[in-house]
């Protein structure tokens, strides 16, 4: 946290920068400003239909979180940003990663994730300084992009070149000795414009308000890279393509210890690894989009994006098998070195034609997807020891370890769709797509069909219906911990059924953008381990199913001339319904009601406030449902001035609180275990801390 002479330090920085930056700013130069343009709505999405469509045509709700509310929270990790979607639940942070749940159903990381429509590998934190938005597509997505879980997607939407001259320089300060420096610069590189590019740069540091038992505290430096560059070919023809590379070297924080009644062990701000545990993730993704207008009918985008990304992880893995619940005891201590390779290579296909025939009007796409993953790893584990909570654990030396193959395959996905206007109140959605995944030489295959109907009772209003398929492949049986009778038998994929109902509109002349939905998702074919009374051994069957029935209502827009807000709130009624262990239990970290709102409200022409409410009921931190985090509301608080040097420049000082009132409270993550009374890396709520902000922008 600051102390009161840090923080004093930093807000006399940020008020007295408008004067000194007036001082020593030359004017001579040809700039162009960003406009302040305040309110969050967005018209359009484009991760929902795989081509760019009206929210008011979409069958379905879209969360659409903009740069300017990303740029006015100055976050910086993707859990910043989908704060602002109550149908978003956090999930843990081991690993220096983070883990999400939507609309009740975890986001994987190999298929729940998407980045400019390809498949992401999101094992890593993301790169939020090279978005420009983050679109929650909610509901099952196998039509469009294949293997995916019921809930939903999320497509983080990289930013563009310019044709203008634009340049943004930010210095942020914070809490925990928190500095990050960020450089954007964009525009056209010819005086005819065909060539433009972007370059983004970004270098991270930070600390934590918590500490290891030696008193020492985790520390994390990170650097992001990106360069965006579009070339018109043609006045038809677009090639665009980007290199973008991230690379964080950060201690480890696993969470909290909590014995099962929510009392928790030792302080909250101690750390349990051991102070040496270390993950150092480089990320490079590389690839190439092509956009063409063959005709005044057909459209052709094509792309490809190879990712690589390599992980060292220096972890203790500590054991509470030896500690009582008062502190006293010991902890174990070994863990590993390990040494992962993932590569994610992702190509795709689309042909979209604007047309009529048989006396209507269709929009019609034809596309291809193909997915190809490999893994290799490499690991050394270390001799484990018994230590105090608070003592200092030996550093550990890591044995020679190589790299070998741990899994790999290709899926191929080919699907076409069809938005039908039947006349100006109805429109009709029927898509269906074909999937193969080979894996091992084991080829599965899948059908997944879409169709939605929407009704237009006004032009700035829409009603609709839609059902949706998902599918996760879920392999061959394989016997390990346990002997199964029906070892190498195909499983049929899980399937993930969805109807929806809502509604939405645009009010207060377009200012404001609400949406409502009521759903009911549920995920047949899960896998569950059956005992043979005869035998001991296991039988996997596929009788598992889980139940999502919910409603959800959403705001985004402007409620007066000075006040706009972005808000949005969730009720889920979420069951495990057939399992072996868990029947009847409630999934991990997903509330019965969560809301979340930010506003702005612009006080002056210069100065405006923002507050943000986040509210998130109770919610089970293990699948046993033994350990319940208690229901909490956080309030934010933001103050931004804007200076106008003259027509082509503006500088902007900000000011944030997070957690103003110094909340209590459990984030995301947990899990229990036999062997011990406790349950673990349980991610605890940060208190209030601090961003102050300088803003250059040409």
């Amino acid at each position: 946290m600051f102390t009161k002479s840090q923080l004093a330090l930093v807000i006399g920085a940020v008020l007295a920068t408008p004067a000194v930056v007036a001082e020593t700013m030359k004017t001579d130069e040809h700039m162009v400003v960003e406009g302040r343009d305040y309110g969050y709505k967005a018209d359009t999405n484009t991760g929902a239909m795989r081509m760019e469509a009206t929210q008011l045509e979409t069958p379905g709700q879209i969360a659409i979180i903009d740069e300017q509310l990303i740029d006015e929270q100055r976050a910086s990790t993707l859990g910043d940003v989908l704060k602002n979607d109550a149908s978003v639940s956090a999930g843990g942070t081991s690993r220096n990663r983070e883990r999400f749940s939507l609309r009740g159903f975890e986001v994987q990381s190999s298929s729940g994730f998407l980045r400019d429509g390809h498949q992401h590998w999101s094992h890593y934190r993301q790169p939020v300084e090279l978005l420009e938005r983050v679109e929650v597509v909610k509901g099952p997505s196998g039509l469009l992009y294949g293997v995916s879980a019921p809930g939903g997607l999320i497509n983080m939407v990289t930013k563009k070149p310019t044709y203008d001259t634009q340049v943004t320089v930010s210095q942020d300060i914070g809490s925990n000795d928190h500095s990050r420096t960020t450089v954007d610069v964009s525009g056209a590189l010819n005086d005819d414009e065909t060539l433009r590019a972007r370059t983004i740069i970004s270098k991270e540091s930070y600390s934590s308000w918590r500490t290891y038992g030696d008193g020492s505290k985790p520390q994390t430096e990170r650097l992001v890279a990106g360069l965006f560059v579009d070339y018109d070919l043609t006045d038809d023809v677009t090639v665009s393509v980007h290199y973008d590379k991230t690379n964080d070297e950060g201690s480890v924080d696993s969470g909290a210890l909590y014995t099962l009644d929510g009392q928790r062990v030792g302080s909250k701000e101690h750390i349990w690894d051991a102070q040496w545990s270390k993950i150092e993730n480089d990320v490079e993704n590389v690839g190439f989009n092509v956009n063409a207008n063959l005709s005044d009918v057909w459209t052709l985008n094509t792309g490809f994006n190879y990712q690589d990304f390599e992980r060292i992880d220096v972890e203790s893995y500590p054991s509470f098998a030896n500690l009582n619940p008062d502190g006293s005891g010991t902890v174990t201590q070994g863990g590993n070195y390990r040494h992962d390779k993932w590569r994610f290579r992702t190509g795709y296909l689309d042909l979209v034609a604007d047309t009529n025939f048989a006396g209507m009007d269709h929009k019609v796409l034809f596309g291809g997807n193909w997915l190809g993953y490999s893994y290799e790893r490499g690991m050394h584990s270390f001799n484990s020891g018994e230590y105090a909570p608070g003592a200092t654990v030996p550093v550990q030396v890591p044995g020679e370890t190589n790299l070998a193959p741990k899994g790999r395959y290709d899926t191929w996905g080919f699907y076409a769709q069809d938005m039908m206007t039947l006349n100006d109140q109805w429109q009709l959605l029927a898509g269906v797509r074909f999937d193969r995944k080979v894996q091992d030489g084991v080829a599965e295959e899948n059908v997944a069909p879409k169709l939605g109907v929407i009704f237009h009772p006004a032009d700035n209003g829409s009603i609709y219906a839609s059902y949706s398929e998902s599918f996760e492949p879920q392999g061959q049986v394989s016997s390990g911990s346990r002997t199964y009778i029906n070892d190498g038998e195909l499983l049929d994929a899980a399937i993930g059924k969805a109807y929806e109902v809502g509604t939405k509109w645009e009010l207060l002349d377009e200012r404001l953008f609400v949406s409502g939905a009521l759903f009911d998702i549920t995920q047949e074919n899960i896998e569950l381990d059956v005992e043979d009374p005869a035998s001991g051994d296991y039988v996997v069957t596929q009788g598992g199913q889980q139940e999502h029935r919910g409603a959800e209502l959403a705001a985004q827009g402007f409620l007066t001339d000075k006040w706009s807000l972005s808000g949005s709130a969730m009720y889920i009624d979420a069951e495990i319904k057939n399992h072996e262990t868990y029947a009847g239990n409630r999934p991990v970290d997903v509330p019965e009601f969560a809301a979340t709102v930010w506003s702005t409200y612009a006080a002056t022409n210069d100065v405006d406030v923002n507050l943000g409410v986040i509210y998130e009921g109770s919610r089970y931190g293990d699948e046993a449902n033994t350990f319940k985090k208690d229901a909490y509301t956080r309030v934010d608080m933001g103050l931004a001035y804007t200076y106008k040097y003259d027509a082509d420049l503006d500088m902007i000082a900000r000011f944030t609180v997070e957690n103003l009132f110094d909340t209590d409270y459990l984030a995301g993550g947990g899990s229990t275990s036999s062997k011990h009374q406790y349950a673990e890396d349980v991610v605890v709520g940060e208190g209030r801390n601090y961003m102050a902000t300088v803003q250059i922008k040409y």
